[in-house]
């Protein structure tokens, strides 16, 4: 007999958000895969629930963790997924668990609820047919840097989260690398007593940022959609430019200030030259 894994949202601030389903499967499933048994306990005791047995299953969890809850599953056993807040497997690593599940074809249901990824999109007053979804910006100077440079060019509204102590200087570098008019939602402490959402412009951000506490859900403003222009001129440049050990962004600048190209589309055209340079042959 094979057993279920039920994807189990929690609360991301205020505990009236649980649904009451939500509550019925957690004190009905055998063992309950979380990212953190003391977050775990503590909602279980807050809502009067006696708590199932748990499994700690987070990122740095080992392989053979993950093959004992599949295992249980196998044999029937029912499976509880929930991250420390929010709806698992967005920004985490509980996917991994979610598809080994499908390859073993071990069912899988979601009990829907509270996302921040959600909750600040709805209520950013920004663009949302479309969207773009990047997480947490990387822990180092360059590779943050990258990744800020690559959601300033999308052209769709982008959602990531940022830390306290790093929010003021990706304002800073944001309203460097952007139009410093475009906008720029800042959700913070979402569902809680002091909750905030605001937006503004990144100029106006990088002057006046938020109080630095509390998990920051950021929604920007997607770029313009730039004309198509005849870049096959720009395109040989770029390629040459890198293939002589010119980085991305001096290619980007020297295309901007000498080819007239915008800097979104003098980007993206690195971008393409880069990948065809590294696809051709040695």
């Amino acid at each position: 007999m094979t057993g279920k894994l039920w994807v189990i949202a929690t609360p991301i601030g205020n505990l009236g958000d649980f649904s009451p389903r939500a509550k019925e499967v957690i004190q009905q499933v055998d063992l309950l895969a979380c990212e953190s048994t003391s977050s775990a306990q503590r909602l279980c005791s807050a809502l009067q629930i006696t708590c199932p047995r748990l499994v700690l299953y987070r990122e740095d969890s080992s392989d053979s963790v993950q093959s004992k809850l599949l295992e249980q599953m196998q044999e029937g056993a029912s499976c509880g997924l929930i991250s420390d807040a929010g709806t698992p497997g967005i920004s985490d690593p509980g996917w991994k668990l979610v598809s080994q599940c499908h390859a073993l074809h071990i069912p899988v249901h979601s009990l829907a609820g509270p996302s921040s990824l959600a909750a600040a999109l709805s209520t950013a007053g920004q663009p949302s047919r479309r969207f773009h979804f990047a997480g947490f910006p990387p822990n180092k100077k360059s590779e943050r840097r990258a990744f800020l440079e690559e959601i300033c060019q999308q052209t769709v509204s982008t959602v990531f989260f940022e830390t306290p102590h790093a929010i003021l200087e990706t304002l800073q570098t944001l309203s460097r690398l952007c139009d410093p008019k475009r906008s720029l939602s800042i959700c913070r402490e979402l569902t809680k007593l002091h909750e905030t959402n605001q937006k503004r412009n990144l100029e106006d951000w990088a002057l006046h940022p938020p109080t630095a506490r509390g998990e920051f859900v950021l929604v920007l403003e997607g770029a313009p959609v730039q004309p198509q222009e005849e870049t096959g001129d720009a395109a040989e440049q770029a390629k040459h430019l890198l293939k002589s050990g010119l980085s991305a962004g001096q290619t980007r600048d020297f295309l901007e200030k000498f080819a007239g190209l915008a800097r979104n589309q003098a980007y993206r055209l690195v971008l393409e030259q880069q990948q065809k340079i590294s696809s051709e042959p040695v």
